[in-house]
């Protein structure tokens, strides 16, 4: 089996939350259309088995009828095609245009990660993450459903992973070197389907569902980055997500800052500004979710400078400075604060007293 790190894989899994809605927005109704044509069936009495109206403006379906629509649909589709890789495939969102130029103008990967929170706030049955550890990093899917099939729940993680391969396939081109999938169901006979649109082995039986790739790739400057476009685009997403994502606001503004460190030094008036917000408004904000800004701002430092320094080639001075610490004492004090240890006794540490 291919060699990953223990800490992304070899671990207990956690507890995957059970859905606690009964009906969610059906996205993607036009990717569902066209796969369905691709797969060469009609959908449309699927859809009305479903109890899907396709009418409105923003469909809404149950979450027992979904995985019914999802079962239908791959029993359509076999024996020739795996409906899911197909839906994956073409995936766009219909009601949320934005996220797909928020991903495309991204200057990294690293730099769309806050999609992963707006796909949850989105489709609340999915949970999706990335886990980083040393070289290697994953990209963890956890799926809530009411059913007890795992196969049948697994077709939806199959949906994700064919969608951020094809994300990474233009994005990085040939550079988009995934190592491995690991899934804790069995696709059965889609298994070959699977390792042939992945391009990298699919291992089964696997405590957590996992696309490992290498951490670089995170931060690999993309062709398509257009800054000013790309904050456009996420101020457009901020102001048409689901009243839901206002609980979020804390832990998309961490997204924010882990994923440009350069805010870290801007304060909470250029964040305020990153969201179309009056400081006062964002303090309030934060305020009635019991975080003041500076807490925030301390533990991405914090975590930012950690993985930073588990690589022992971390110079010091540069990360300083990358964290926006006004010099290097700033950030001994403060990380020694944190830790109680200097980063360069935190890096001998780590390293088993390797300078």
């Amino acid at each position: 089996m291919l060699q990953t790190s223990p800490t992304l894989l070899a671990r207990t899994p956690a507890a995957t939350p059970r859905a606690t809605v009964d009906t969610l927005p059906f996205v993607g109704t036009t990717t569902w259309v066209k796969a369905a044509m691709h797969c060469r069936f009609n959908i449309a009495p699927l859809f009305k088995a479903a109890g899907l109206d396709t009418q409105g403006p923003a469909p809404q379906i149950r979450t027992e009828a979904l995985v019914g629509l999802m079962r239908d649909c791959v029993a359509a589709a076999a024996p020739t095609m795996h409906f899911p890789l197909v839906v994956g495939e073409l995936f766009a969102f219909d009601r949320l245009p934005e996220l797909d130029t928020f991903v495309a103008t991204s200057p990294t990967l690293r730099h769309a990660l806050p999609a992963l929170d707006w796909v949850r706030l989105l489709v609340p049955t999915l949970h999706l993450r990335i886990e980083e550890s040393g070289a290697q990093a994953a990209l963890i899917v956890e799926v809530s459903l009411p059913t007890d099939d795992e196969q049948l729940k697994g077709c939806f993680v199959e949906c994700v992973f064919a969608t951020i391969n094809r994300i990474a396939r233009l994005a990085l081109g040939d550079a988009a070197q995934a190592e491995g999938i690991y899934l804790r169901h069995d696709p059965g006979a889609a298994h070959a389907a699977c390792e042939r649109q992945f391009k990298v082995p699919v291992f089964t039986g696997q405590p957590r569902n996992a696309l490992i790739f290498p951490t670089r790739m995170l931060d690999m400057p993309l062709p398509g980055a257009m800054p000013g476009l790309h904050e456009q685009a996420q101020s457009a997403i901020a102001q048409q997500l689901p009243a839901s994502a206002q609980d979020s606001l804390v832990h998309t503004i961490e997204q924010a800052l882990m994923t440009t460190p350069a805010l870290l030094g801007q304060g909470i008036e250029r964040m305020a500004e990153r969201f179309k917000l009056h400081p006062r408004t964002l303090q309030r904000r934060l305020r009635d979710e019991g975080q003041v800004f500076a807490d925030i701002q301390s533990r991405c430092r914090l975590q930012l400078a950690v993985n930073a320094l588990k690589a022992e080639s971390t110079d010091i001075e540069t990360l300083s400075e990358r964290l926006g610490f006004a010099d290097r004492h700033s950030f001994t004090r403060a990380f020694k604060r944190w830790t109680g240890l200097t980063p360069s006794e935190f890096r001998q540490r780590e390293h088993g007293g390797a300078r």
